[in-house]
């Protein structure tokens, strides 16, 4: 009787070592808060989204929980305890005192004056990794920030809708540009040479919403045995291998959806036709920002053999027939109204948009993801 109840005592002695050893705390500290205000700790595990709050007393706060084994992305986000309902959620959204960082097992300290944009956060390897990267980002990030500003009064006024609105953001989005790219040289850099963070995984996840088999394989496969062979690993390899399956040079997978009278159209009914495949959503800005582009093309060579067919990521029929009238889109678009679960969006490993595939008259996708003049360019060298 003795040695069970030892073996009890032993298991659970054992169980209670395992979730001490999963768990952590995040202590912090605002030293000139005037009132009392409410952080808001986010973080996804096991594909949920976890939100906790605590009330600051006197500047401080604490929040504690368990974790797995691996380090994840999470964010503090600083808010006032009475809202303002003269702000718009998109204003809100935009305008939000928010800081990312890696939360993982043990003590994370937060220490600011009243904002938690600029305070620092420290505690742990991953976060001290994820801070030098912040600091080599940092050059781009300061010239960035401005012009990023001046894109919030202009989204939240008129919510990325209207051809004034879309013209001013393709014009800042040009200046932001040159900047995004060294940023992306810079982390691409950062990733080989840190081949087993996990900041490294997550900035090559973050790249896999829009998978670029030439550039991201390489990335990914840059990565520590270990880290490709995570759970997240596996998932992203599994992506990897549907993308490359839409890839240049491949057949272009067929479907069909209904367009916006319900009547099916197929993909396979314009062989014999360059098409471009499009996916978008009356809700994604830069997806509006970039049809302007799209129908310029679309009147030059239309009468060319060229076509489009939109597929749309909506899920309420309204917002898609508004958006589709509001930007004068006169190519044929269909839709199941099933958000992100569309099923040709399933077939062509859409996760973020707006993606695009331009397929030749064979059924062969000859390229994708083609921006701004890139799509007339493309076809003004097939198309004499």
């Amino acid at each position: 009787m003795k040695r069970i109840t030892y073996m009890i005592a032993g298991i659970s002695f054992l169980a209670f070592t395992a979730d001490a050893q999963n768990s952590f705390s995040v202590n912090g500290k605002f030293s000139s808060l005037k009132e009392d205000m409410k952080v808001f700790l986010n973080y996804r595990q096991n594909s949920k989204r976890i939100a906790d709050s605590a009330i600051t007393k006197n500047g401080t706060f604490s929040f504690k929980g368990q974790i797995g084994n691996e380090p994840i992305k999470a964010s503090i986000t600083l808010k006032p305890v009475s809202s303002d309902p003269s702000k718009s959620f998109i204003e809100k959204m935009l305008r939000s005192d928010e800081q990312d960082f890696f939360l993982e097992q043990g003590t994370i300290s937060v220490k600011g004056t009243s904002t938690a944009k600029t305070a620092l956060i420290t505690g742990g390897k991953t976060q001290s990794e994820y801070l030098a990267l912040q600091a080599l980002l940092k050059p781009e990030k300061d010239q960035a920030a401005p012009l990023r500003e001046q894109m919030i009064p202009i989204l939240v006024r008129t919510q990325g809708k209207g051809m004034d609105t879309i013209k001013r953001l393709q014009e800042i989005q040009k200046l932001i540009g040159p900047l995004s790219q060294k940023e992306d040289a810079k982390e691409e850099a950062f990733i080989k040479a840190n081949p087993d963070s996990y900041v490294s995984f997550n900035l090559v996840q973050e790249r896999g919403g829009i998978i670029r088999p030439k550039t991201f394989e390489p990335l990914f496969n840059s990565l520590s045995s270990r880290l490709r062979n995570t759970e997240n690993g596996k998932a992203l390899a599994k992506k990897l291998d549907i993308v490359k399956k839409t890839a240049v040079g491949v057949k272009a997978m067929d479907f069909s959806q209904p367009d916006v009278s319900g009547k099916m159209v197929s993909l396979s009914s314009y062989k014999g036709k360059y098409v471009l495949l499009d996916f978008w959503a009356s809700w994604c800005g830069p997806c509006r920002a970039e049809n302007p582009n799209v129908l310029k093309a679309y009147k030059e060579f239309k009468d060319k053999n060229f076509d489009i067919l939109a597929v749309s990521l909506d899920d309420k029929k309204e917002n898609w027939l508004k958006a589709v009238k509001d930007d004068a889109l006169p190519w044929t678009q269909v839709s199941d109204l099933m958000g992100w679960k569309n099923q040709a969006a399933g077939f062509y490993a859409i996760t973020a948009i707006p993606q695009n595939f331009l397929i030749d008259p064979n059924g062969v996708i000859i390229a994708s993801n083609l921006r701004g003049e890139e799509l007339a360019k493309k076809l003004s060298q097939l198309i004499k």
